[in-house]
């Protein structure tokens, strides 16, 4: 008997939302007549500055200039240390936590010794072979906290 009961208000229920949403719908119907019928509708633009003016004499309608979005994307913030690349960029320090953008430092590493010592092989002896160790390219980048002068990680080129 008790399943007949919750039938029974639950089709009253859904059908007082039925009523509502008529109501809603024919509500919905007569504002948008309403602002069909009216010439002062409200405008919306972009604009440098925020500002609120009049568009008639009449108080009661306004135009609101809206700032548009930057054009610039925002900076990329990467959490995973190994990802961090050559130059400097925003991460999450694992030590202090902080937001912060990394230093980074190039350091002589395998790298450089196995480009000077094939350059060596192949004939330049001369000084040519000292080259790699003038060149970022061939070098390791260690990425640091200019917080807590943490190392965050190192970039190696192999």
């Amino acid at each position: 008997m008790s399943n007949g009961k919750e039938v029974g208000s639950a089709q009253q229920e859904i059908d007082s939302i039925d009523d509502k949403l008529k109501e809603l719908n024919e509500r919905k119907a007569e504002i948008q007549n309403q602002n069909h019928d009216n010439d002062s509708a409200k405008k919306v633009s972009f604009s440098t500055s925020q500002k609120t003016a009049p568009l008639e004499s009449n108080a009661t309608t306004k135009v609101y200039y809206i700032t548009p979005p930057p054009s610039t994307p925002a900076p990329k913030v990467i959490l995973e240390a190994e990802d961090l690349p050559p130059c400097p960029c925003r991460t999450q320090c694992p030590e202090c936590r902080q937001f912060v953008v990394t230093e980074t430092s190039q350091s002589v590493s395998s790298v450089t010794w196995m480009v000077c010592f094939m350059t060596a092989m192949i004939g330049c002896v001369a000084g040519c072979c000292l080259i790699p160790f003038c060149l970022e390219s061939f070098k390791s980048t260690t990425h640091k906290c200019p917080r807590c002068r943490s190392v965050i990680s190192t970039v190696k080129k192999l």
